[in-house]
């Protein structure tokens, strides 16, 4: 055993990797290290479960970073063992005012779910955890009826038990907590079968449905090593899509621990026996130069680590990221293995106590035990590069330029992304070199063309060769651009919006600003500027960082930007500006020229060293730009309104800012619908609720039984402000006991604009104005709110719908249709009001009583406004039989002017106290009664005179006949049976029945249904229906006849000239050798009449007469029918 081996212990319980079905014991916490990464992650759980319905959760990072021991040491805060939960809340050090103590310690207590991930199905692993657990588990004696049932391995079998898991527990005072590790193999497997994620999806709605409505506290945690996405990279874009959409439903928290939490972790598991002063210098001299400043406790850390060098533990974090790097454990395998060249080979080699685990016995390590690894990840080729740069400067047989090269090679590798760079001042720390020396080797490497010195980053590099100069294209490229201020702009990132998380936490309404960066040259073009920015409609405000010219002063400057900010926007704008600008637009304008070079430079695109070195400065450039845009926003001085303002971050201002612009916001929390654009659940929810707020008003809970997600809207926005309650044995919406000061001052306002129009407001007009400042309400919350105006105010307003062809009329029905236009059509609906006092009250009351007595069959109308007194009346007029509502056959025309109004009526109170006064003839309130019913009852019984009108026309036809005395439907109905079928009355007669035997066969006549009549129709219909009985009639006769007279031939002829009918029947034996003799004297007449020049109707009228000579006609009835 080696000195440096005895005098260092390495604690062995790191190598192990947690489960979080592990048993958590005392050896556990007091190995576990609490950094910030893990107080933030759970700060951030707990401020999302506290302000918001968020259940679902996935922690995203790379492996070995430590996500499941902060869940199990979770599940420890929340342990039902005293010592292990005392001792875990000891590490964690949260108060009771602490936002997680106030979610998950404060008179709580949790039931977990452990689910490890494997390839396999989650549904089906999922649904056997829940089962095992409840059944090994379970909070008391006696698993409940509902649980005692195996869950189904389907998604709804799962959510189900889920479901009733979560009801249970919320009896008993219990949260439940899913914490899914391994999620990742989970979807690999969806991945690799093309299996949806339909599970997790419903598992996060459900979950936020449960938190929404009050049935329980249930969190789901999944722990992945990468984001979501990543999983579905091999499948199809639309399937990338809806996993991206699912991922939507968890709010995802990176869990990618810092240098300075793996130094304190690699501090944790080296035991050392004595600190060395020195080493923790060193240690603190190389955070500072290269960060550029000091940080004691990181330096000292740092000191712990020894014998590892402080550069050694800095890098090991970015190369524990690396894909070939298996994981954070991996760090610990490095200290606990045996490989070749790692930790514990080194301290089982190395004689002295003051030997220093170096950056080239790294790169050794890396080398021999991970090239192959390294040659085919992302950084293969660079790998390669170095080992090829390596080797050359092996070629000069002198162990400390090796030793340089490597340290040079394995910083340019894995550096960048801690901001580590291979330094002259890191490179002097890495080496115990002298300056001199280490000067001379530096050199020489660059004369071998081994290295190069990259002045743009004050550090070396390995060469790899080129034939062009970038320093001296890219300056030259600057020189031409440095004034295009539009150029050098443009190279900006977009910076993520602000979110003012303290206005949306207390209104419960999100507002976000967006970030923009202009150059002030005068303020008339800034104004113009700010105007066209691309500002989104979901963007509340603004803020402007603005940039001096260097043809300004700072005086010049500050009396610009003062005023710029006075000037009002259609939106906020903060004005801003910080005296360190110049960095990032250095950065921006060094970003252009390279991109310049790149695109002009003959020969770049052939030479792909320098190509690989302008993609290289590019990257580093825009990390710089990044960084300094970033840090000018944090650290600006910002002014709105001409006031300076002074809290310490951008949340902050946003926060100020809103409540000052947007001080009219109602408070309400219920972040699926306050928003812009609502999910499909939500809007299906939001729609289905106020159909139920315009139809069930009057009951409990608007009528609403279980838990749909109607209801949970309804319990955090109308029932948690008091704007539903009980009056008397019903409900109603009212106002008046909400104690939501800006919702009644909205209400107000609502009332103001519809009270001062005097034409029906349109209800997009009335969103636009909420919209905007001082109220700021979001478009998914305001047809909810709007219907409990309406509502709250129904005896005085009146909603109106508008058509395709643009005609607008009331609406009496508030279906769904209505609910979902307040939605997708606003713009076709409007909102009156009116008035009613005095006389107008009187006459609404007297129409109140006629209407329930006369249409309602006594039933009381619940609510007495002009639009459901009337309603019954408009609704019958709708229903009465086409004819009733288009002929205009009425002796008193009062009638048709009372139908055309009650069809057409767009305006109840108009209809109620102009028009039928009007109609009537007098407003005095009980004649207006006693004359509408007069008039009404016309309109209501047209159609039924018409019916009476036609049996009237039928029974006159049949009487005409001086054989028919009486006449009945039977008596029609037997001679129906017996005359031939091709008679059409007689045809229709024998398939009608008793009770509309008479509008059938009218409308039979017409070849039209009666009640679909117009007055033309009614015309014919009589002349066709009186043709059709005298054709039944003769037909009838004929049959008589030929039954007394079955061997002869009859002649049956009757004339009719508007008076009774003349008839004649004659009986005749017509013998065939008669023929010929009749047929001529029959061709001599004819001839004869033809001769005479007579018109047709004389011709008529000569038959006629010789037809009454030769039939003896007369008027009496030689044969009774009837």
């Amino acid at each position: 055993m080696t000195d440096l081996f005895s005098s260092v212990n390495i604690n062995t319980s790191f190598q192990r990797s947690a489960r979080i079905d592990n048993k958590i014991s005392k050896d556990f916490l007091d190995n576990f290290v609490f950094h910030d990464t893990s107080k933030k992650v759970l700060n951030q759980i707990s401020s999302s479960l506290l302000n918001s319905n968020q259940s679902g959760f996935t922690l995203t990072g790379p492996y070995g970073t430590g996500k499941s021991s902060l869940a199990l040491f979770l599940k420890a805060l929340i342990a039902k063992d005293s010592s292990i939960k005392k001792q875990a809340e000891k590490i964690a050090n949260f108060n009771n005012k602490h936002l997680f103590s106030r979610v998950f310690l404060n008179k709580k207590k949790w039931f977990t779910l452990n689910v490890i991930g494997s390839k396999n199905d989650p549904i089906e692993s999922i649904a056997e955890q829940i089962d095992l657990t409840i059944k090994e588990q379970w909070i008391s004696k006696g698993i409940p009826a509902p649980l005692k049932t195996k869950t189904k391995k389907t998604v709804a079998g799962v959510i189900k038990s889920l479901n009733n898991l979560i009801k249970e527990l919320n009896k008993k005072g219990h949260g439940l907590i899913l914490i899914v590790d391994e999620m990742g193999k989970f979807l690999d497997y969806a991945s690799s079968v093309g299996s949806d994620l339909n599970l997790f999806q419903e598992i996060a709605e459900n979950f936020s449905n449960a938190r929404l409505n009050k049935e329980g506290e249930p969190i789901f945690i999944g722990i992945l090593h990468q984001p979501f996405e990543e999983y579905a990279s091999s499948l199809g874009r639309s399937v990338q899509e809806d996993w991206q959409k699912i991922q939507g439903r968890f709010e995802d928290i990176p869990f990618s621990i810092n240098t300075e939490e793996t130094a304190n972790l690699i501090a944790k598991a080296i035991k050392q026996k004595k600190q060395d002063k020195n080493f923790i210098k060193l240690s603190n001299d190389i955070i500072k130069a290269s960060s550029g400043k000091a940080n004691k406790p990181y330096g000292d850390v740092l000191g712990k680590c020894n014998p590892i060098h402080p550069l050694v533990t800095l890098l090991l974090n970015p190369i524990s990221r690396q894909r070939f790097g298996q994981n954070e454990r991996s760090i610990f395998s490095f200290l606990n293995s045996g490989e070749p060249n790692g930790f514990l080979y080194f301290l089982q080699h190395q004689e002295s106590k003051n030997e220093i685990y170096t950056l080239d016995k790294l790169f050794d390590y890396l080398q021999v035990n991970l090239e192959p690894s390294i040659l085919v990840s992302n950084i293969g080729q660079a790998w390669s590069e170095a080992a090829d740069s390596i080797r050359r400067a092996e070629s000069l047989d002198n162990e400390e330029v090796i030793k340089v090269t490597k340290c040079i090679s394995i910083i340019d590798l894995f550096g960048k992304n801690i901001s580590l760079f291979p330094s002259k001042e890191i490179l002097s720390y890495a080496l115990d070199l002298s300056q001199n020396k280490l000067s001379k080797i530096l050199k020489d490497l660059e004369n071998k063309k081994i290295i190069v010195f990259r002045k743009f980053k004050d550090a070396y590099a390995l060469f790899s060769g080129s034939d062009i100069d970038l320093d001296e294209v890219t300056e030259l490229n600057k020189s031409k651009i440095k004034d295009d201020y539009d150029i050098i702009l443009s190279q900006l990132p977009q910076l993520q919006p602000i979110v003012a998380k303290k206005h949306f936490h207390e209104t419960g309404t999100q507002r976000i600003f967006q970030r923009f960066c202009l150059v002030l040259t005068n303020v008339k073009k800034a104004v113009e500027e700010i105007v066209k920015l691309d500002l989104s409609s979901a963007s509340a405000g603004a803020f402007i960082f603005l940039c001096r010219t260097k043809e300004d002063s700072e005086k010049d400057f500050e009396e610009k930007l003062v005023e710029l900010s006075q000037i009002k926007f259609s939106k906020p704008v903060v004005i801003g500006s910080s005296k360190n600008f110049s960095e990032f637009f250095n950065y921006a304008l060094e970003i252009a020229a390279l991109k310049r070079v790149k695109s002009t430079v003959t020969g770049i695109e052939g030479d792909s060293i320098a190509k690989k070195e302008l993609k290289g400065r590019l990257n580093a450039y825009q990390n710089l730009l990044f960084n300094s845009l970033y840090l000018n926003f944090e650290n600006a001085s910002w002014t709105f309104n001409k006031e300076k303002l002074k809290e310490n971050n951008l949340s902050s201002i946003a926060s100020n800012v809103c409540d000052k612009v947007f001080h009219l916001t109602p408070v309400i929390h219920n972040e699926l619908v306050v928003r812009d654009k609502l999910s499909s659940m939500s809007m299906s929810g939001s729609a289905n609720l106020i159909t139920l707020m315009f139809n069930k008003s009057n009951l409990k809970n608007l009528g609403m039984e279980g838990h749909p997600p109607e209801f949970g809207i309804y319990l955090s926005i109308i029932e948690a402000n008091k704007l539903h309650v009980k009056n008397g044995d019903e409900y109603e919406f009212t106002m008046e006991k909400t104690k939501n000061k800006n919702l009644r001052k909205m209400y107000e306002d609502f009332l103001s604009i519809i009270k001062k129009s005097k034409e029906a407001v349109s209800v997009s007009d009335i969103y636009a104005h909420f919209e905007k400042q001082p109220y700021g309400s979001k478009s998914g919350i305001l047809p909810i709110l709007l219907a409990v105006f309406f509502k709250s105010s129904e005896a005085s307003c009146a909603f109106y719908n508008k058509d395709e062809q643009g005609r607008e009329s009331l609406i009496t029905d508030f279906d769904q249709r209505i609910s979902e236009r307040l939605y997708h059509l606003p713009e076709t609906l409007k909102i009156m009001f009116v008035k009613i006092e005095g006389e107008k009250q009187v006459i609404l009351n007297e129409f109140k009583s006629y209407v329930e007595k006369t249409f309602l069959n006594n039933k009381p109308i619940d609510n007495p406004t002009p639009l459901y007194v009337l309603k019954p009346i408009v609704v019958k007029a709708y229903k009465l039989p086409n004819y009733a509502r288009k002929t205009r056959n009425f002796k008193d025309k009062r009638v048709l002017v009372l139908r055309d109004e009650l069809l057409s009526t767009q305006n109840p109170y108009e209809l109620l106290y102009k028009k039928i006064p009007e109609i009537c003839g007098t407003e005095d309130p009980k004649k207006l009664i006693k004359e509408f019913d007069k008039i009404y009852s016309q309109l209501n019984k047209v159609y039924e005179n018409l019916i009476q009108d036609f049996k009237t026309k039928i029974i006159k036809v049949f009487q005409s006949d001086p054989n028919i005395s009486d006449i009945d439907f039977d008596t029609i109905k037997s001679w129906a049976k017996k005359i031939n079928q091709n008679d059409p009355f007689s045809a229709k007669i024998n398939e009608l029945d008793d009770e509309k035997w008479l509008e059938q066969v009218i409308s039979f006549a017409a070849n039209k249904p009666a009640n679909e009549w117009n007055d033309t129709d009614y015309n014919e219909a009589g002349l066709a229906i009186e043709e059709m009985v005298r054709h039944f009639i003769m037909s009838y006769r004929l049959y008589t006849l030929r039954e007394d007279h079955s061997d002869t031939k009859i002649i049956d002829i009757a004339i009719f000239d508007g008076k009774s009918p003349e008839r004649s029947s004659k009986f005749y034996e017509f013998k065939n050798d008669k023929s010929q003799s009749v047929e001529k004297v029959s061709q001599d007449v004819l001839k004869l009449i033809e001769d005479q020049n007579l018109s047709e109707t004389e011709k008529g009228e000569v038959v006629l007469k010789v037809l009454r000579k030769i039939m003896k006609f007369s008027n009496s009835k030689d044969e009774k029918l009837a």
